[in-house]
């Protein structure tokens, strides 16, 4: 029998090519260059003599050898994590509190799930979300009013860090039988002579105004809410048309009560980032927090890439 070749480094890397279909994008997943990551798959094919995934499917599909160590990868990975998190739980402490801000209305949908997954690992952190929309989270954090926020943009304030989420697509929404449903995609004009339904943020704050629609003079009529399914709602009763991200909207274009666009030729794409105090940087719980947050979003939402 060959000497053991395989290492942590090997299943990351094919499970990441599992959750993403794609050699570039499981390449960014890793922090690898796509031809770094190609070598390193070649070199695991030629020490077993066998294929591990069909190169010309899209998405790309696993040989029978290739699912065998993604299932290696599904058990042996959780472990990993677990016991690494034990040894930092005995280094630093299993006790905290990490109070949480946010700036966007659509971050619920995803952070609630991950912060579950987080409380069953450290039961003795005090988990807890500050209450309200939040336009200055960082201002929350330099007064430690808050300990962990969710951020769009990156401003540089001394003493915080930021560490990528991930980015998504925002895509425009209208009714089955609105006349923009029978454009593929949707330019900066089509939304001038429309009602725009938005969350009650200021316009800078919403992507589609800052980065489509005010560059190009266009400032159409306005409606807001504060609930994704009431906006659903709306648009899909023809009261406007709206611009939500993608997986936020898929569970309702799944069910077909409305229609999504692309927003320009080359989509309108988001960013979401997590910012810290610096102090709190190595802080077992806080680190662990950030990279549940991106494991469980990966593995939940769809259309999210990575953001480096």
């Amino acid at each position: 029998m060959k000497p053991i070749f395989l290492e942590l480094r090997h299943l990351k890397t094919l499970l990441a090519l599992k959750e993403t279909g794609s050699v570039s994008l499981a390449a960014k997943r890793v922090y690898l260059t796509q031809s770094a990551l190609s070598h390193q798959l070649k070199l695991l094919e030629e020490h077993y003599g066998l294929p591990l995934f069909e190169r010309k499917t899209q998405p790309l599909r696993f040989t029978p050898a290739g699912e065998r160590l993604i299932k290696l990868a599904n058990e042996i990975l959780p472990k990993v994590i677990e016991a690494e998190r034990d040894l930092s739980q005995v280094k630093q402490g299993e006790a905290g509190e990490l109070r949480i801000a946010v700036e966007c209305h659509t971050c619920f949908d995803w952070l609630m799930p991950a912060m579950d997954s987080f409380r069953q690992n450290w039961p003795l952190v005090e988990l807890d979300i500050v209450s309200g929309f939040h336009t200055d989270a960082v201002g929350l954090l330099l007064t430690h009013r808050a300990d962990w926020a969710v951020v769009s943009e990156i401003e540089e304030t001394t003493g915080i860090i930021h560490k990528p989420l991930f980015s998504y697509e925002m895509v425009g929404l209208c009714a089955k039988d609105h006349p923009l449903a029978h454009k593929t995609v949707w330019q900066a004009e089509d939304f001038a002579d429309q009602t725009l339904i938005t969350y009650p943020v200021p316009d800078d704050m919403l992507d589609l105004l800052r980065k489509v629609l005010h560059p190009k003079g266009i400032n159409p009529i306005r409606r807001t809410s504060e609930l994704t399914i009431a906006i659903i709602q709306l648009v899909a009763s023809k009261r406007g048309i709206a611009a939500l991200p993608f997986w936020a909207a898929k569970p309702y274009l799944d069910r077909g009560y409305l229609v999504a666009r692309q927003i320009t030729e080359v989509g309108l794409h988001s960013n979401l980032y997590a910012a810290i105090r610096e102090i709190d940087a190595k802080i077992a719980f806080v680190d662990d927090f950030y990279e549940t947050v991106k494991a469980q979003s990966f593995s939940t939402l769809p259309g999210l890439s990575v953001l480096e």
